[in-house]
């Protein structure tokens, strides 16, 4: 009978053992892993609509607590109610002639700012159905440049776009973010930060990590800036002039074609994915704030 306690207790023992070695090496390789406050564990799904099946870009609206979405190719601007599970219109028609790539929107006061994948911003009224009161703000280089990524920085009054793949930076490792000023609506002629892509890969562990910048909002709380990219399904999360501070795998059962991310006051991490292998959709991240700082 000892004989057999003493078995079973060294069994329950090793057991132990080996779970604790998978948690550690779950954690080291980033795939459990996820920033403070959040976990990527259990979000909440919502499936969007066909229309919305090359969802882009995704803004918070803070008027109504609903969501503001682009599509690729439909120039129109969408209202996403995650409580309500319903879409509506924003805008519509508010490009004429060839649809280009829209990839991203943001709201400021009653505007509404829409990145194509050239650079190019359009300046959109809420409630537009025509190009008669639409500003396009092009892009001062003409060179092969393919942006995803606009976000508002407060701190420096503009509108930050970060490239995902730009002529300049090919056989580079880094990704270059450029400044929207809002008080003269004009783009600086020079780069406003960098990412080093290397910084990525070497958190990550993974040389061939491919870090894109699909999506890009700073954090309500942290203040930290938090980029997404679909290739190699990454999330970045970096300080708002561009040094890497940490980086995770998403899991791309959850995330097949992460295009968008939005922070509600409350630091509630929205994330929408394009229909890659299904139909697109929206996840929920809620956010508990910890106290600690890094």
């Amino acid at each position: 009978m000892m004989r057999k306690f003493i078995q079973m207790q060294c069994l329950s023992l090793f057991c132990l053992i080996a779970w604790a070695a998978t948690l550690c090496t779950g954690c080291s390789d980033g795939a459990t892993i996820s920033p403070e406050g959040y976990s990527f564990r259990k979000p909440k799904k919502m499936e969007l609509g066909k229309v919305l099946n090359e969802i882009s870009g995704l803004y918070y609206n803070t008027d109504d607590q609903t969501l503001l979405g682009v599509s690729d190719s439909k120039s129109k601007i969408f209202i996403i109610d995650p409580r309500k599970r319903k879409l509506r219109d924003f805008a519509e028609k508010f490009m004429a002639g060839e649809q280009p790539d829209y990839e991203y929107v943001v709201k400021i006061g009653n505007m509404v700012y829409v990145l194509i994948s050239n650079g190019t911003i359009v300046e959109v009224p809420q409630g537009a159905k025509d190009t008669s009161s639409t500003k396009v703000y092009p892009f001062w280089s003409d060179g092969k440049n393919d942006f995803e990524t606009l976000y508002y920085d407060p701190t420096a009054k503009s509108l930050i776009m970060i490239c995902k793949s730009c002529e300049h930076e090919k056989g580079e490792n880094f990704r270059t973010a450029y400044r929207f000023d809002m008080a003269t609506k004009s783009f600086d002629s020079t780069e406003f930060f960098t990412l080093n892509s290397k910084e990525v890969r070497a958190l990550l562990k993974k040389d061939d990590a491919d870090f894109k910048p699909s999506a890009a909002a700073i954090h309500p709380i942290s203040k930290r800036l938090y980029i997404l990219s679909s290739a190699s399904n990454l999330m970045v999360v970096a300080d708002t002039r561009g040094k890497v501070i940490e980086a995770y795998n998403l899991n791309p059962d959850d995330h097949p074609q992460a295009e968008g991310i939005a922070f509600a006051p409350d630091g509630t991490m929205y994330i929408s994915n394009e229909g890659k292998y299904g139909k697109p959709t929206l996840l929920a991240y809620p956010y508990h704030q910890t106290g600690k700082k890094k």
